[in-house]
């Protein structure tokens, strides 16, 4: 309990956010070309973030300070790559993503120290299948422009009931 007395006056977080608080829409192709044992994939997809109204933050001592309207910066995605199939079971990827990441707006204005920002990810990957109701998938990303995460480890496991 002292924690998180201690935690609440000084403004830190009690929680971690489960998004980012805004609402979304995300259209997108994606086109394959099969060419055995070769898959050639790519997605183009443009993610828009609706504005929040009314929006507030909790300060030091559990004050609001109200902020306005916050529209924060929509998303364009380009992703490439190619899928080879060692055998029935196993495949491995090599693909490259690319974002365009939008300015922040904070009542029309924009945000200090908000910037366009480019993320480049190149992604080795490796799949295997152990029934036809379960895979699991292997994905490392290494990034490779400035404000990119510098490595990303991804493991899935897909059931099908």
């Amino acid at each position: 309990m002292f924690a998180a007395k201690q935690a609440r006056n000084r403004g830190l977080p009690l929680q971690l956010p489960t998004g980012s608080g805004f609402y979304a829409l995300q259209p997108g192709v994606t086109w394959l070309f099969p060419s055995d044992p070769v898959v050639f994939f790519g997605n183009l997809s443009y993610l828009h973030d609706f504005p929040r109204h009314h929006v507030s933050r909790t300060v030091l001592l559990g004050g609001k300070e109200p902020l306005g309207t916050v529209q924060v910066g929509d998303i364009v995605d380009v992703s490439v790559g190619m899928g080879l199939a060692l055998n029935d079971k196993a495949s491995i990827s090599i693909g490259y993503d690319q974002s365009f990441l939008g300015i922040t707006k904070q009542n029309g204005k924009t945000v200090p120290g908000s910037a366009r920002s480019v993320l480049g990810t190149l992604l080795i990957g490796g799949s295997y299948r152990f029934s036809d109701r379960r895979s699991m998938n292997f994905t490392l990303g290494v990034g490779v422009t400035r404000d990119t995460p510098d490595a990303t480890v991804t493991v899935r496991v897909p059931m099908m009931y």
